[in-house]
């Protein structure tokens, strides 16, 4: 699918920006977990698994992202706040 950049039509979703998409979520789940239930052993396993598989690698993703000269950042930011963003015909 080809990334389209008017207004209302759908973008899609580099795969770097899914995989960061996907930590941040979890990453929030995890901050609800710790505030909500801190002591639960499901919440140990979360932070865990955060920890050991998500926080070097949204590190690395967030550094290339910022490493975006500021123009394509601004552009490619535009792109995904004027449309849907979709991964594979899904929308995301």
């Amino acid at each position: 699918m080809e990334e389209l950049g008017h207004e209302g039509d759908a973008v899609e979703l580099k795969e770097e920006e899914l995989r960061l998409v996907a930590i941040r979520r979890r990453a929030t789940r995890l901050a609800v977990a710790l505030v909500t239930d801190p002591f639960a052993v499901g919440t140990d396993a979360q932070l865990r698994s955060y920890v050991e598989r998500d926080a070097d690698e949204a590190q690395v993703l967030v550094r290339e992202v910022l490493a975006l000269p500021p123009a394509r950042l601004r552009e490619r930011i535009a792109e995904l706040t004027r449309g849907e963003a979709v991964q594979g015909g899904v929308t995301v």
